[in-house]
């Protein structure tokens, strides 16, 4: 029998929304669900994690679900969120995922199944998916334009890339970055402590 799942998107601020869904839909349409209701651009790379009780994920490649795959060869394992269905566990009260829904930012919101029920003849009549409760304005999306203007212009923001491996980048310095001399010996303190 085919069931509903109630979503319940949240950060750790004032932000919520309720997003019913047919648990025949896709994480794809959960996530174009979720960017409609936020006001996003969905075309921006998101990904979710399949999350313990506690919010924990591992980066285990079968815990994430793409929207699609940058590297073919360290993400082969990973699902695709139009290739995998709502309940390709069984939807239970309780699941919880967490959606990177800006990936420039390292944003994300908390999603959990709130309520699993019957799909029913009344629902014959809903179009979902739906959007059931919305409170609080969602966060800024970042987008590469706001990237692009911290570093002064696309120009600056391309010049990161413009060194060769053997070239110093002046932008990094990352000389004793782990606070040991170069060889793993002597604890090199920069700070005076």
């Amino acid at each position: 029998m085919q069931k509903v799942i109630k979503y319940k998107i949240s950060d750790d601020l004032e932000f919520v929304r309720e997003i019913e869904m047919k648990d025949d839909s896709t994480f794809k349409d959960l996530h174009v669900a979720i960017q409609k209701a936020c006001k996003y651009d969905p075309s921006l790379i998101t990904m979710f994690y399949i999350a313990d009780e506690n919010w924990e994920v591992s980066d285990e490649p079968e815990n994430e679900i793409l929207l699609e795959r940058m590297d073919e060869k360290t993400q082969q394992d990973c699902r695709l969120m139009e290739d995998t269905p709502l309940n390709f566990v069984k939807p239970e009260k309780g699941q919880k995922y967490l959606y990177l829904y800006d990936l420039l930012g390292e944003n994300s919101f908390f999603v959990e199944v709130v309520d699993v029920r019957n799909y029913t003849k009344k629902d014959e009549k809903t179009k979902f998916p739906k959007c059931t409760l919305a409170e609080g304005l969602p966060p800024k999306q970042l987008e590469l334009e706001d990237i692009e203007e911290e570093f002064g212009g696309e120009e600056n923001l391309e010049s990161f890339d413009d060194f060769d491996e053997e070239e110093e980048n002046p932008y990094y310095d990352n000389e004793f970055e782990d606070g040991y001399d170069e060889f793993g010996g002597g604890y090199n303190d920069d700070y005076n402590y």
